[in-house]
């Protein structure tokens, strides 16, 4: 049975066969890792989803994460809601603009006179 000496000042070695820290003593206290290598596994699983990020054509970083699709649908349909809003807000101006010189053009070029930097 090979050991691993972790620490010779405080006696802690690690066996390699069965994956346990202790002490290197007679009456040894075996310290159990399996939380590391949960830990380990996990930090494993996020380096590879960020690389896998580095691809355009995935979603970033969702494999062990809640799924996010939903999310991506209700930003697309807010930032369309948006875009249509501002759209429709340009059309409404330009149509009362179209209206007003229609019914009375001497009110567009008050409007514009008011605008004119003074000379």
């Amino acid at each position: 049975m090979s050991t691993i000496i972790i620490s010779p000042d405080l006696d802690v070695i690690l066996d390699p066969e069965n994956k346990i820290v202790g002490e290197a003593r007679t009456d040894v206290a075996l310290l159990d890792i399996s939380l590391l290598e949960k830990k380990i596994t996990e930090l494993d699983v996020l380096a590879d989803e960020l690389v896998n990020s580095l691809n355009p054509k995935t979603p970033p970083l969702i494999s062990s994460r809640p799924r996010r699709e939903g999310l991506y649908l209700k930003a697309g349909f807010l930032s369309n809601m948006v875009i249509g809003f501002l759209i429709g807000l340009a059309l409404f101006s330009i149509g009362v603009i179209a209206y007003a010189a229609l019914v009375e053009p001497a009110l567009i070029s008050k409007l514009i006179s008011v605008f004119k930097p003074p000379t």
